[in-house]
């Protein structure tokens, strides 16, 4: 599966299917933004889809832009703060990288907490 051994900020190629509505779906790459400690007991994670940018398309506050070549991404990638989603560590197909700067950490987080009102 080639996972690392810590999953916080770790960016992973994520099978989101079956989904209903507009909830994100297809394999696609996601953020662990759950806490460690937790990540390392359950069998669980939360994660964020992440989705690539299309010209010209619109970054709201609950999402986060990243830019292309940055932390294994290879396109210019929205980050959807407003889709928490809890899954199963073996939805975990593969680890593309960490996001290991904490300005881009802090705006992450910024943005969740706008999105859940906290």
């Amino acid at each position: 599966m080639g996972l690392t051994t810590n999953f916080r900020w770790g960016i992973y190629l994520v099978n989101l299917d079956p989904v209903v509505g507009s909830e994100q779906g297809k394999t696609r790459p996601a953020l662990v933004i759950s806490e460690e400690a937790i990540n390392q007991i359950l069998p669980i994670v939360n994660i964020l889809p992440i989705t690539s940018r299309k010209p010209n398309r619109v970054v709201y506050p609950n999402e986060v832009l990243i830019r292309e070549n940055l932390f294994g991404l290879n396109h210019d990638s929205v980050i959807l703060c407003h889709q928490v989603r809890t899954v199963d560590k073996s939805r975990l197909i593969k680890y593309i990288g960490t996001i290991d700067n904490l300005d881009i950490q802090e705006e992450i987080l910024s943005a969740i907490r706008f999105q859940l009102g906290i």
